[in-house]
């Protein structure tokens, strides 16, 4: 273990040194905080669940009190927030309406209709599986800009990707791809760029690991992971194709992985089954190869982790997120994008069992103690901090 890697696993493992340094914070702040959470329909939703999972914890330790109203309706949203009595409001925006995604100027224009007179601490609750956004117009008119994922150099907010995603633009200059609408190309709808003087706005909220279905099936297992059972499955990957780059990365991967199918048994599908079949299939397999999507980090990077898998992956390290439980080769493994060393890090670790259970026992030890110790409200603190200063 790399110095490096060891502080960051010791890090994410002393949550329960991070509940007690805000203590202090929750018993002198005795003042009651209302909020609004003004959701929308699918993903927003599904990461507001937090919120009502803790609703007695937050009640009790921050006198933190919400309602959530799910709308994918601009004007209600407005209504709702020109009603409102109380100390903070969170807002997600639809990525469609009537079919068409949600342009910038809409979402800008959202925020500048919001009396500037206001009292109560705005927030805007990102959904977007990757760092970048094209909502960043909107940051002078917010107080806080939360994302599950932020970039770790902030540099890269600077830089114009190619299709506004940081994967698009590097499969573009490796790979020749053309930068074509076709092939999922869409600078304009994805991607903004925050004034220098505004970045310190952008925060990580949390990701997948907190989402309503993801909590529901570690709930299931007792919150615990699944790291025994008999696993005849080498190498799994099963993946939703996709469109334009996207697809292509993943076939990618699909046509790599099935190149090693003579030495192991690999499963490498764009084939659907039911979710049950799913679960039964991770928790038989060794490794869960998990490629990136519109965003670098998915749900089937917490599902390989609950079930036991070795969870393989292009590297994420160019992102901070809540929980950072990606720990370069502690918690997973990471290969080049451009899967240059894929067939190395597998055949590595099936030839070494020893060093494949050290990884999957220091990601469930992590996934586990962050339920246990509540890392949740962790966040919540420095939400509240931020927002008092």
């Amino acid at each position: 273990m790399s110095q490096s890697s060891s502080m960051k696993l010791n890090q994410v493992l002393n949550t329960k040194e991070k509940i007690r340094s805000c203590l202090h914070f929750r018993c002198g702040n005795k003042n009651s905080r209302k909020a609004l959470i003004l959701s929308t329909t699918g993903n927003s939703h599904g990461l507001s669940f937090p919120f009502h999972y803790y609703r007695r914890e937050l009640a009790t330790e921050f006198n933190f009190h919400f309602e959530e109203h799910i709308s994918d309706n601009l004007d209600e949203k407005l209504n709702k927030i020109k009603g409102f009595k109380g100390d903070i409001i969170f807002v997600s925006t639809p990525l469609r309406v009537n079919g068409e995604i949600l342009s910038r100027q809409k979402v800008l224009e959202f925020f500048q209709s919001i009396d500037r007179a206001r009292r109560f601490k705005l927030v805007f609750f990102s959904i977007s599986d990757n760092a970048v956004s094209p909502y960043f117009d909107i940051l002078p008119h917010i107080d806080l800009f939360l994302t599950p994922f932020v970039f770790r150099d902030q540099h890269n907010y600077e830089k114009p990707f190619k299709g506004g995603n940081i994967m698009a633009d590097y499969l573009a200059d490796r790979f020749q791809l053309a930068t074509t609408k076709e092939n999922g190309f869409h600078d304009e709808l994805f991607l903004s760029q925050p004034a220098t003087d505004q970045i310190y706005k952008i925060m990580p909220s949390w990701n997948w690991m907190l989402w309503r279905s993801m909590i529901k099936v570690f709930k299931s297992q007792n919150y615990r992971c699944i790291l025994n059972g008999r696993r005849t499955i080498d190498v799994t990957c099963r993946f939703t194709q996709y469109e334009g780059w996207c697809q292509f990365h993943r076939l990618h991967v699909c046509e790599q992985l099935a190149a090693l199918s003579s030495k192991y048994t690999i499963v490498a599908t764009k084939n659907k089954v039911d979710l049950k079949s799913y679960y039964r299939e991770l928790e038989s397999s060794r490794i869960s190869f998990s490629p990136f999507g519109y965003g670098e980090i998915c749900p089937k990077d917490f599902e390989a982790m609950i079930k036991g898998c070795l969870l393989l992956k292009p590297s994420v390290d160019h992102l901070i997120t809540y929980p950072q439980i990606h720990i370069e080769n502690e918690t997973y493994v990471p290969v080049a994008w451009d899967l240059a060393d894929l067939e190395e890090k597998i055949t590595y670790y099936l030839e070494r069992p020893e060093e494949q259970r050290r990884i999957t026992a220091n990601a469930a030890k992590a996934y586990e103690k962050f339920f246990t110790e509540r890392g949740f409200l962790a966040k919540i603190e420095e939400i509240l901090r931020r927002l008092d200063t």
